[in-house]
Formats: structure tokens, C-alpha cells, sequence
């Protein structure tokens, strides 16, 4: 089950306030970023479990859509996007001709 609360003032379903997803309740913390589609609109929100969501709510349909989830502590767990750095060593490679990538 995926329902979703709004805010509504001058307009119909402005923002998401809060949702339910699988039989438990979110509370929206942040909109984080917000964009607009054809015939849609997009939020991207942090909610009260932290983790991220992007739903979509679809103006012709009248109907909302949850479209992703995101763990930002899972995202800690992913090797380090620094090129020339060790993982966790705060050392630079010195010396990386001799380095091949693995066929």
C-alpha cells in the first residue's frame, strides 16, 4: 500500500507532507529537490527514517507514485570516488605508472 498526505492550499496536492508505505507512516523532514514533468511533478524528500524517497505525483492520473528509496548510511559502505587516494589510509599514491587495471 503506498498513499500519500499533502499540503493544499491554491493548489491541488501541492507538496507531500507524509506517506504510508507498506502499512507504516513517513513523515516528510525535507524536500530536498523538486522538479516538473509533462503532466507530473517530482520530490525528492528525506523522511523521518532518513533515508531518501522520490515520488512522483501524476496531475492527469491524480495518483502518486513512489519511484525511489535511498539509504545515504549504504552509500558509506561504497569504495572511496577519490582518485590517488587509499581507502581510508589519508595517503596519496606516489606512484601509479606501474598501476594496470585488472583485465
Amino acid at each position: 500500500m503506498f498513499k500519500v498526505e499533502c499540503y493544499t492550499s491554491s493548489k491541488l496536492n501541492e507538496r507531500p507532507v507524509a506517506f504510508v508505505l507498506s502499512n507504516s507512516r513517513y513523515k516528510v523532514e525535507e524536500i530536498i529537490d523538486r522538479w516538473y514533468g509533462e503532466g507530473s511533478r517530482y520530490f525528492k524528500i528525506k523522511a523521518d527514517d532518513d533515508n531518501i524517497y522520490l515520488l512522483k505525483y501524476d496531475e492527469r492520473a491524480d495518483r502518486w507514485e513512489w519511484v525511489f528509496y535511498q539509504n545515504p548510511k549504504m552509500l558509506d559502505a561504497l569504495p572511496s570516488p577519490d582518485v590517488g587516494l587509499l581507502q581510508n589510509s589519508g595517503r596519496e599514491v606516489e606512484d601509479i605508472d606501474g598501476i594496470h587495471p585488472v583485465n
